[in-house]
């Protein structure tokens, strides 16, 4: 039950801002479309309600299949350690030249990004009933139009046709290239309708037999057999069941009336062309309206009447407007079209992702028998079966305990890491001591993607080079409040990677309140004067993301540091906290230093503090040998100015 409510709602969510994003795409398309032939512009609305139906399922399926899939495909090549350490999405702006230097190949513009939305299991379980609810109801209202349909469909009986009338028939299904449509009687019909998707008939009302004007008869059965000639009953039929799940809404309605509309249009269209002048067809139209009763539309049934457009009919009947030539208006639709499908391709590559709070603490996947994993793209390696962590029985809890030990403790460095990397994702909690003791692990490895979906994501994949230790570090930063303690404690650790890791995962705890991390900023203000730079490097990037003021001074001090990479973490690190009282060290670093990136990144972090003491060194920076300082400084400017109003 938990994973239908979440697949609903998830269904909901996506459906809501999809289907208002084809829906005025399609809007668009149609305006393009408004000189050629209507059935143009019903085809593409017809695509629109099958888009808006499939694109949010599609996502779901697609995001249900991906939970079977293995999560470690690698990645060919590796990156510079130096290159990863601002990309986090808190990070300056430094690194212009280097995002210029490729463009994304396709591949990686179509890839699917989605954002994950945790929510109480018990609205999860509200929102679906309702929906299903909902559904019942619609499934309701159109049962009840089905029935009032073959009511009248056996209310039929056959009578003699006029010869006049035979004769209007024979002639209009003729022209639309039909080869037999029943003409039948009933005393419950109050207009003509056309009834049925193999075998159509053309009911037709007791007292319409009274009409006998030649205009009249070829308008009423013109009309209806162009429903039949393009088989709308049929389609009509599969629009209405594909609005029954998204009917909920309120643009799926304005989709469906659209493709009413355009149906009606068309058939218009068919009539006025083969059959009768566009101004007698119009004339027919309003004598017939004065006559016959029309009824409220049904789902069920095709009427001359239907949409309840009658003026704008008329209106075009009657009106001159320039239609384009054939080649101009097939040109149009490829185009309108195009636009349609690429906008849908587009919004098909991002989708919400629902878990609720019980499906994220532990998802189930493979058997227990399964023995190992191997990745799609490495050469054999052998990786621990994915187990269950919480929930289900003890004895299953222990087994998986087991196995994450085994998998953490193994020989292969690739395999250690993705024992890591499920730890993580699995929150196995009763791992981290063992996880703590990863964290010294430097062995190199192929990137892991671990942490491309769900409900968390750390800012950066890798800090100094793919290895066991950073896996670690991140499953560890992943469990949040429950590593707190044992990652502070291993900053004081003799090994140079384990305080590294673990300052880096400090940093990339996320989701929580500051005085959750208070007592990890004395011991990372520390480190800022540690031997090791990638240390310092780490202690500097986790008090940016801290934001204690504990950490100001040190932090300032830090801008003296001989590594340049250190510098430029320090930098950003109070740039991040908007710290007032580093404006002076921060102009004087702009002003003197002899790295780009680290001027570069003082003039960003002079920018974010917005305050106008900057402005002096900023305006000195403008006359900067680098024109992305300069750059950087006149933006700077304009926040600084900005801000003052």
């Amino acid at each position: 039950m938990e994973r239908i409510s979440e697949f609903i709602t998830g269904f909901l969510l996506n459906a809501a801002w999809q289907i208002a994003v084809i829906a005025l795409v399609a809007w668009v398309c149609s305006r393009f479309l408004r000189n050629a032939a209507t059935r143009y512009r019903h085809a593409l609305w017809v695509a629109s309600l099958v888009l808006s139906f499939a694109l949010p399922l599609w996502g779901l399926l697609d995001s249900t299949g991906d939970a079977t899939r293995q999560i470690t495909k690698q990645r060919t090549g590796t990156v510079p350690a130096h290159e990863n350490l601002m990309t986090a999405p808190n990070s300056p702006p430094t690194r212009e030249a280097a995002a210029a230097e490729s463009t994304p190949a396709l591949g990686h513009l179509l890839q699917r990004r989605r954002q994950p939305v945790v929510t109480a299991l018990s609205l999860s379980l509200a929102l679906a009933l309702c929906y299903a609810l909902f559904i019942l109801y619609r499934l309701g209202t159109l049962w009840r139009s089905w029935r009032r349909t073959r009511s009248l469909r056996r209310s039929v009986y056959e009578r003699e046709i006029p010869r006049q009338m035979s004769t209007v028939a024979a002639r209009c299904r003729e022209a639309l290239g039909l080869r037999g449509v029943p003409l039948v009687c009933s005393l419950k019909a109050t207009t003509p309708v056309t009834v049925g998707a193999t075998a159509p008939v053309i009911i037709l009302p007791e007292t319409f037999f009274a009409i006998l004007s030649d205009e009249t008869l070829v308008t009423v059965f013109g009309h209806e057999m162009a429903h039949v000639a393009r088989r709308d009953y049929a389609l009509n039929l599969v629009c209405e069941f594909l609005c029954l799940p998204i009917s909920f809404h309120p643009l799926t309605k304005f989709i469906k009336r659209q493709i009413d509309r355009t149906r009606e249009l068309a058939c218009d269209d068919m009539v006025t062309e083969r059959l009768l002048e566009p101004k007698a067809y119009a004339r027919a139209l309003v004598r017939v309206a004065g006559e016959l009763v029309s009824p409220a539309g049904q789902a069920f049934t095709l009427g001359i009447f239907d949409a309840d457009i009658l003026e704008e009919r008329i209106m075009k009947l009657t009106q001159k407007t320039r239609r384009l030539g054939q080649r101009a208006g097939r040109l149009l639709v490829v185009a309108a079209f195009s636009l349609l499908c690429l906008s849908c391709l587009t919004i098909s590559t991002f989708s919400f992702e629902l878990q609720t709070d019980n499906a994220s603490a532990g998802a189930t996947a493979h058997s227990v028998g399964a023995k190992e994993l191997t990745d799609e793209s490495s050469a054999g390696v052998s990786l621990p079966t994915e187990i269950p962590a919480q929930g289900g029985s003890s004895a299953t809890q222990k087994l998986a305990a087991s196995v994450q030990q085994q998998g953490l403790s193994s020989g292969n460095a690739q395999e250690r890491a993705q024992a890591a990397c499920e730890a993580g994702r699995k929150r196995m909690v009763e791992a981290i001591p063992k996880l703590v003791s990863l964290l010294g692990d430097d062995a190199p490895i192929q990137p892991l993607k671990c942490w491309d979906n769900g409900r968390w994501n750390p800012a950066l994949e890798t800090f100094k080079q793919p290895s066991p230790g950073e896996q670690a570090a991140i499953a560890l930063a992943s469990m949040g409040t429950p590593a707190v303690e044992p990652l502070t404690s291993a900053l004081g650790d003799s090994n140079a990677s384990v305080r590294r890791n673990a300052a880096w995962a400090i940093g990339e705890l996320t989701n929580m309140r500051g005085s959750e991390r208070a007592n990890a900023v004395p011991a990372l203000a520390s480190l800022l004067t540690d031997s090791d730079e990638w240390v310092r490097m780490a202690a500097a990037r986790a008090l940016g993301e801290i934001r204690d003021e504990r950490a100001v001074e040190p932090l300032m001090n830090a801008l003296s540091d001989g590594s340049w990479r250190v510098r430029e973490l320090g930098t950003w690190a109070l740039g991040e906290m908007k710290e007032e009282r580093a404006v002076q060290t921060l102009g004087k670093l702009l002003l003197e230093d002899a790295q780009v990136e680290v001027r570069e990144t003082a003039a960003w972090a002079l920018g974010e503090i917005k305050d106008p003491q900057a402005a002096p060194f900023l305006n000195q920076a403008l006359n900067d040998a680098e024109l992305r300082v300069r750059d950087k400084a006149k933006w700077a400017l304009s926040e600084i100015e900005d801000s003052d109003g």
